[in-house]
């Protein structure tokens, strides 16, 4: 039974005007929403006004904007305009946005905060160093990423925003069961109608953001729990069980996938039989652990399925899946096996991690890197890469997420990754930038408060020293991040990493 009781809101707070570090501060504050022109004298600011000024903004909606003031009070954007059209006063801090570039506050759109419980403690700073201000934790244990979100609410500032799913809501045999450090106890298994509808009833009570439905669900039980989710006013995503396919899924109201899981058995010429086949394994394998179980079927389906796509099948999935609004987090770091860990720069990250993972990651990335990559596995990265352009030309949702801690992705740091990976599979750099701000935002309908950089919306924010329209892996050249309306200089930041080191 979970038992777990959520906080009702989250808290916010202003902070007070302070020196940015190594930044230039002009201590000459802002004029809040008047021209230069209408005013012959400069106006005071209100207490704890923060100001980018002269800044290049970009986001989803407005595109790039040059030499743009951002005016920010307590944790909101109260004033976006040319800079030319402000003028300035002398008690609020001050930013010269001089060739910098301002961006709304990052996703990652797939984390599992209690994944390797040791590392827990040191996400949140990794995140925000890197300029990820809010995560989608996609399964978990309540007991143990319930109170990590309630010291986010506690701290806004200095944390991201916490979105969860609880555990995965899977079938029998269950595969994220505890059976081994591979497969930590994520999931919950479920082997009747009753059960889903009093599970869901119990994570909506214990303040669950959206449910995350698992692959050995029947599908009886699936839609089931996407009718009861939707009930309650949540939506579901997950992985698409095994004994249905892709359309079924979407149609019965998945909200959204993770992986691109399973969409190659979908799109392939055979995807019936794949069907009937992956329904037989189930039943022959009822009594084996579901971890066996799941990688016997994609061991047996997934290669053929790779190597017999069809451009008709295809198109009506992708189709489906764009008119239902199931979105997809393609999560390319893990699903390409991007293999990261075999790269020394790379490895250097494991150093923030706690001393006790750090070594562990050292020692099993090292052995992992002297297995080389099958042919196999090539043909499905490529498949992989293909559908991120055939998913953007469909109109398919995509949201930026990567997994971690899972394969060595250190967290925070891998969502660069993703972003990248993203730009290479057929993505803009501005699509890229969207599927970590803006989607994010319209996915749990916040769209009102943040993924962009108007006024009235929360100041979530990351100035980078260089454009990541020109090259996208310039939003890891961060300056500051601003979460709930709190500067956190480039100084500050370092100092997050020093700490970690140490720890």
């Amino acid at each position: 039974m979970i038992t777990v009781n959520l906080p009702a809101s989250l808290c916010h707070s202003t902070h007070r005007p302070r020196r940015v570090g190594r930044m230039q501060c002009l201590c000459v504050a802002v004029l809040l929403a008047a021209t230069a022109s209408a005013f012959d004298a400069a106006v005071a600011a209100p207490q704890g006004t923060l100001v980018f000024n002269n800044v290049n903004t970009i986001d989803a909606v407005n595109g790039l904007q040059s030499g743009m003031a951002v005016v920010v009070q307590g944790n909101r954007i109260t004033r976006v305009a040319a800079a030319s059209e402000l003028k300035l006063a002398e008690n609020a801090t001050i930013i010269d946005g001089t060739r910098k570039y301002l961006i709304p506050g990052l996703w990652d759109a797939h984390v599992h905060l209690s994944f390797e419980p040791d590392i827990t403690p040191a996400m949140f700073k990794l995140f925000l160093v890197n300029g990820i201000t809010s995560i989608r934790d996609t399964g978990g244990q309540l007991e143990l990423i319930v109170p990590w979100r309630e010291r986010a609410r506690e701290d806004p500032q200095n944390t991201p925003r916490v979105m969860l799913a609880g555990p995965l809501l899977d079938g029998k045999p269950l595969v994220y069961d505890g059976s081994s450090p591979g497969r930590p106890e994520l999931g919950v298994a479920i082997g009747s109608v009753a059960e889903a509808e009093r599970l869901v009833d119990e994570m909506a009570t214990a303040g669950v953001d959206l449910i995350k439905s698992y692959e050995m669900l029947s599908p009886e039980v699936f839609r089931a729990l996407i009718d009861r989710a939707r009930s309650k006013g949540l939506q579901v995503t997950g992985h698409v069980p095994l004994s249905m396919d892709v359309i079924s899924a979407s149609n019965a109201g998945l909200r959204s996938m993770e992986h691109l899981r399973n969409l190659e058995m979908s799109c392939s010429a055979y995807s019936e039989q794949l069907l009937k086949d992956r329904r037989h394994l189930l039943q022959e394998g009822a009594n084996d652990r579901g971890g066996v179980l799941r990688s016997r079927i994609h061991q047996a389906q997934r290669t053929r399925a790779v190597n017999t796509q069809d451009e008709a099948t295809r198109k009506r999935v992708l189709n489906t899946l764009a008119e239902n609004g199931t979105w997809q987090i393609p999560t390319l770091t893990v699903v390409i096996g991007h293999r990261l860990h075999t790269q020394p720069a790379w490895r250097d990250t494991f150093k923030y991690l706690p001393e006790s993972a750090h070594q562990r990651w050292i020692g099993k990335a090292l052995r992992s890197s002297a297995t080389p990559r099958s042919s196999a596995r090539n043909a499905y990265a490529q498949w992989a890469y293909d559908m991120i352009g055939h998913l953007s030309k469909a109109g398919v949702g995509i949201m930026a997420g990567t997994d971690c801690p899972i394969v060595f992705l250190t967290p925070g740091f891998s969502l660069h990754e993703e972003l990248g990976l993203l730009v290479k599979g057929g993505l803009t750099p501005l699509q890229a930038l969207e599927s970590a701000t803006l989607k994010p935002a319209q996915y749990f309908k916040m769209d009102h408060e943040l993924g962009t950089i108007a006024e009235n919306m929360l100041a979530d924010l990351i100035l980078l020293d260089a454009n990541p329209l020109d090259d996208i892996r310039n939003t890891t050249r961060v300056n500051s991040v601003v979460r709930d309306g709190r500067l956190h200089d480039r100084k500050a930041l370092d100092q997050m990493l020093k700490e970690l080191e140490a720890e």
